[in-house]
């Protein structure tokens, strides 16, 4: 969380929502701004020959592969999410150590986030990554039928994204930790129709009564969440109701499907079940608040809409590692 000063100027330009500590959390703040840093000694490799010598000449090994798969299946996760994800493979020293090694070659790249307004550069977020052209040509070569994001494209994304993926990506190594998730994909297909608005990602979880498939959204304070959130609810409430279910692709259809909403504060949720009216919708609809995540852990961040407020839910199921 950061808890920086906001001018006039910035409220008239950005809604901002707190949270209940009175802080806008830094992978919701509308302005945040970022850009890609390069090592001193950088001399990347960008052809698939090249990228393939790397390993044949053992500059790079199997353990150096299993980062940047990692990495590529994350999309962009900032140093500790990696770290986190790799634990019992390596220690967290051996994954920074790795990262350094990646940038000199260009196999990643991290970015530098700061806040606009803050001028002295007190709020630190740990560095997001994502994968470099050489990473990419890699694992493209490996891994041919994966999804990996194309470097390029992150000038078109820009921060708002890396925001995006970073926080999305916690919410998704909270529920690896917590041994629930059992397959995750990016941007999937809905009913295999391109033109039906696609959840950001889609989780398979292990609950006692069985999968479920969490459709994950992001609500972001630099957009305009309640339009947005509209038009996806939307879309996806028709094919709802012409099917009875929501159909996914690489999902199992019978599964039961709950739509997640991700959210930074407590005060956006209520902001979107104000306008929305969450309870009226004909499938399951959780709102997930980060707030109450990183307060409190997975098990405490998430509400149920009812007709005139957001309910708190018991999800003790979401962490197996919970004793209680």
């Amino acid at each position: 969380m950061s808890k920086v000063e906001v001018t006039t100027d910035d409220v008239l330009e950005y809604p901002y929502y707190y949270t209940k500590k009175g802080e806008v959390p830094i992978w919701d703040h509308p302005l945040l701004v970022g850009y890609k840093k390069l090592p001193q000694n950088y001399y990347p490799y960008v052809t698939i020959e090249s990228v393939l010598s790397l390993y044949l000449r053992r500059k790079i090994d199997d353990d150096d592969i299993l980062v940047l798969k990692v990495l590529g299946d994350a999309v962009c996760c900032n140093e500790d999410q990696l770290r986190r994800y790799l634990a019992g493979k390596m220690s967290r020293s051996e994954v920074s150590k790795r990262l350094e090694k990646f940038r000199r070659y260009g196999l990643v790249e991290r970015w530098k986030v700061r806040i606009k307004s803050d001028e002295n550069d007190e709020v630190k977020p740990p560095a997001p990554f994502v994968l470099g052209i050489a990473g990419f040509k890699l694992l493209k070569h490996y891994y041919n039928k994966d999804f990996f994001m194309d470097p390029n494209r992150w000038d078109t994304l820009g921060v708002g994204a890396i925001q995006r993926y970073v926080a999305v990506n916690e919410l998704r190594c909270r529920l690896i930790e917590g041994k629930v998730a059992r397959k995750w994909k990016w941007n999937a297909l809905i009913g295999s129709d391109k033109r039906i608005k696609k959840p950001l990602g889609v989780a398979e979880i292990e609950s006692p009564r069985g999968k479920l498939n969490f459709f994950i959204e992001r609500a972001q304070m630099s957009q305009d969440f309640v339009g947005f959130l509209k038009d996806k609810l939307f879309s996806w409430r028709k094919v709802y109701e012409k099917y009875g279910y929501l159909p996914v692709t690489d999902f199992q259809n019978n599964n039961p499907t709950v739509i997640i909403l991700f959210v930074s504060t407590l005060s956006v949720a209520q902001k979107i079940h104000s306008e929305l009216l969450l309870d009226t919708y004909p499938f399951n609809l959780w709102v997930c608040v980060e707030e109450d995540m990183l307060e409190k852990g997975i098990t405490s961040a998430f509400y149920r809409p009812s007709e005139d407020k957001l309910i708190r839910m018991k999800g003790d199921f979401l962490d197996q590692n919970n004793e209680s």
